[in-house]
Order: structure tokens, then sequence, then C-alpha cells
């Protein structure tokens, strides 16, 4: 009963709302809720303007976080208690000394327990504890992650002015046909034939232009997606449990 007590208050205190796991690269916001940062970067992308907490819907302007240090420590330690009270069943055992496996080698990239460590075969080998050996791969994952988002925020923008510009040559195709009309129209008997040509010189031109830059923002688009794919296989990555994360 006490070791549920205890998991239900660290599953209050230190599981994101969002995706009600562990937090990752933890992050607060003005309202004092946190969240990881991962999962709030997906939300606020996708949100209105301005957005709003998942958990209160206080509408916030803040656009960029900062790791909360303290919580990410806090998490840390909640995490190792927890792998604490968990039965010797429930752990990798190992299949020669019937011994728990607490350590992982960085030579072989393998996990072992104390006894193999002391063997011949693995004695000059470097190893450390799972724990910190998960916790500082899941920091390199994070900062793929950042790299990745930083990727993905800037082709938006690249998106965003490629789509800015269709819309503008849109506004001047249609202004310089209705310009056309206006002064043909003037002597529209004589010149109906040069008008005609000079229209199909511009659909021919604008048509160009048009493919050009379409082919442009699909680009971009499709390049979004799989950066966006990318870091959302990033993230799930990062909430594997360390046995999984190591192996």
């Amino acid at each position: 009963l006490l070791r549920n007590k205890y998991s239900n208050f660290l599953q209050n205190e230190f599981f994101c709302s969002i995706c009600m796991r562990y937090f990752i690269d933890p992050v607060t916001i003005g309202c004092g809720h946190s969240f990881c940062g991962p999962c709030l970067c997906i939300r606020w992308e996708e949100a209105p303007n301005p957005p709003c907490c998942p958990v209160c819907t206080e509408s916030s302007y803040q656009m960029s976080f900062k790791t909360n240090i303290v919580l990410k420590t806090q998490v840390f330690l909640a995490r190792r208690a927890r792998l604490s009270y968990l039965p010797s069943s429930a752990q990798q055992m190992c299949g020669i000394h019937m011994k728990t496996k607490n350590f992982f080698c960085e030579v072989v990239k393998d996990i072992l327990c104390l006894l193999c460590c002391k063997s011949k075969e693995h004695k000059a080998h470097r190893h450390c504890s799972i724990d910190w050996t998960a916790e500082e791969y899941q920091q390199k994952l994070l900062k793929q992650m950042r790299a990745v988002w930083e990727k993905t925020q800037g082709n938006q923008r690249n998106l965003n002015r490629e789509t800015s510009k269709i819309r503008t040559w849109e506004g001047y195709v249609n202004l310089r046909r209705k310009m056309i009309h206006a002064e043909y129209r003037k002597v529209h008997l004589l010149l109906y034939e040069e008008e005609q040509k000079y229209l199909e010189r511009l659909e021919k031109e604008s048509t160009e232009i048009f493919q050009q830059l379409q082919e442009s923002e699909n680009t971009m688009a499709l390049k979004g997606k799989l950066l966006r794919g990318m870091y959302e296989e990033l993230k799930e990555m990062c909430h594997k449990p360390d046995m999984e994360l190591l192996q």
C-alpha cells in the first residue's frame, strides 16, 4: 500500500500531463505548470495564437523555453527511486551468475552484472551504471531533437515565405490580366489578335513560375513532414525504459 501511494505521488508530481509519462527535458511556463519540452513545442505549434496552457487554459505568449534544471534533477531521482521499489524478478537477470544486471559496458554495448564486469573478458572495459548511462544517452537524443526541431522551424519559415510568394504572384498576375483587358478593350477590334497573343504569353509565363513555386512549396512541405516524423520518433525513443533505450 505504501509503495502504491508513493508511486501515485511520483506520477502526479513528475508526469507530463500531455504525454502522461515522466518528464523529458521539462520546462515550466508562466502559469507555473510544467511539461515535457518536446510535448509543449508540438502542442504550441499546433495551437491557435496565443496558445493556452493545456492544464489551466491560461493564454501564454511565451515562445522559447528553458529547461527546468531543478525539476529535471528531481525527475531523475524519482525514476531511480521507483526502480528501487521494483522486485528483482522485474529486473533483467544475468543467466550465468543469476545476479541483477546493473552495469552497461561501453565497449561491447551490453548490460552486465557486477561479476561479469569483473570477469577476464570485461575487466579492462569501461562500465557505468545503467541509470546514469541511460541518462547520458537520453541527453544525446534530446540534443538531436533540438537540432531537428530547429531545422523543422527553419523549414516552416521558408515554407511560409514560399507560400507568400505564390499569393503575391497570383495577385500580380490577376492585376496584369485586368490591365491588359482594359487597355485592349479600347481598341478591341483592331488589336484583338495581338491581345490574345499577349494574354497567352502572360499565361505561359505565369504557369511556369507557378509550377516552380508550387514545386518548391511541395518540397518544403514534404521536408517538414519528414523532420516532424523524425522529431516524434526521437521523442518516443527518449520515453523508453532504460533497458530498451540502451539496447
